[in-house]
């Protein structure tokens, strides 16, 4: 089919056979080594942020790492009731999926926020100002899919922003 291009056009699944085909005097830009890599659950190792990002009763489990400077990241991240982020914002897209429970997200400026659960997906832009974190009485498990560059923290969420973020 005239424009579809195979899923591995950009790439050599062979290191070997790349080397192969430049040693025989193929021509022309030299294909990359393909990089799928996959993630098992048994090797994701929860570990608690630090209380600049999160308050207590977060657990982040790093399930994609960044491997280029435009590349993307993803977390699982784990929150007891009332848990919460501080607020942040991201250079890059983000993406929450909710895996199980229910929680919110506030963003900056709103003094009632969004409530989440288990299917929900949040599209955060680059450069909004938010947080998010489990209902009182209920935990959050979610997936953050981060698209490019960092993640700039912006202090705490008060007990008043987080009831008042509940509605």
């Amino acid at each position: 089919m005239a424009g579809v291009v195979p899923p591995d056009a950009g790439c050599d699944r062979d290191a070997g056979r790349a080397e192969a085909r430049l040693r025989q005097g193929a021509t022309g830009p030299r294909r990359r080594e393909c990089a799928m890599r996959f993630v098992r659950e048994s090797d994701m190792k929860a570990t608690r942020p630090g209380p600049d990002r999160f308050t207590d009763g977060v657990w982040e489990a790093e399930a994609l790492e960044t491997v280029r400077p435009d590349g993307l990241s993803a977390q699982r991240f784990s929150y007891a009731p009332r848990a919460r982020s501080g607020w942040h914002t991201h250079d890059g897209e983000q993406a929450l999926h909710v895996l199980s429970g229910r929680g919110v997200v506030v963003r900056w400026g709103e003094t009632e926020g969004t409530p989440i659960g288990p299917g929900d997906w949040v599209h955060v832009q680059p450069g909004e100002k938010h947080w998010h974190g489990a209902a009182a009485d209920d935990m959050l498990v979610h997936i953050a899919v981060t698209a490019s560059g960092k993640t700039h923290w912006h202090g705490p969420v008060t007990d008043e922003e987080y009831h008042a973020g509940l509605g």
